[in-house]
């Protein structure tokens, strides 16, 4: 049993109506319509269309999976201490995953001689698999008068070595400083360090 070979194409206002006066014409050598007949045409034509139509389903489903597959690489945590993945396409590396990280370190009940000259390690929710570009702390405290001011230019707060696990911080002030490091969750003062990380 011979069978139509659709081939993938769209013309709009392309199908033929079959008239009453037109005999039924099968395909044949010197048929009508290249071969094909008249009786033969319609069908030709919308199966023309059809292989055009599943082209390009075909074209939608994989791009759809390409999305999903992409939309998949954004996950995270959106916790007080968390982190963001972002895949993109880097201009020098290619395809990337860079992962942005926060969280608080609290320094609650330690004494203004260790944040003095205080030296403290942060802990990634996350390691980093490639490296860790960037990193920020930040000074927190509940209260920006009275007991819990810090007196402005006179706290330091500095970022240190980065790994792609940790990072270092190191608090000062000077002497002339008048800072109270709250000792519980009701005292006012300094209650510790927001910080964000960035790398890959």
């Amino acid at each position: 049993m011979a069978t139509l070979i659709d081939s993938p194409q769209y013309t709009s206002n392309e199908v033929y109506e079959i008239q009453a006066t037109d005999p039924v014409e099968g395909a044949a050598i010197d048929a009508s319509f290249s071969g094909l007949g008249i009786s033969n045409q319609p069908h030709q034509q919308l199966a023309n269309r059809s292989s055009f139509l599943k082209q390009r389903q075909d074209v939608n489903i994989a791009s759809i999976g390409v999305l999903q597959g992409f939309m998949a690489g954004f996950t995270g945590s959106m916790q007080p201490t968390g982190y963001l993945k972002i895949p993109f396409a880097d201009i020098g590396r290619g395809p990337v995953v860079a992962i942005v990280q926060w969280g608080f370190f609290s320094l609650m009940g330690q004494t203004q001689r260790a944040i003095k000259n205080g030296l403290w390690e942060v802990d990634f929710p996350l390691a980093f698999p490639n490296a860790a570009f960037w990193f920020q702390p930040q000074w927190v405290t509940n209260s920006l008068t009275g007991a819990g001011a810090m007196v402005g230019g006179l706290v330091v707060i500095e970022s240190g070595p980065i790994t792609k696990t940790t990072a270092q911080v190191f608090t000062d002030w000077n002497d002339a400083g008048v800072v109270h490091v709250a000792d519980s969750s009701g005292d006012l003062g300094l209650t510790g360090f927001n910080w964000i990380a960035i790398g890959f």
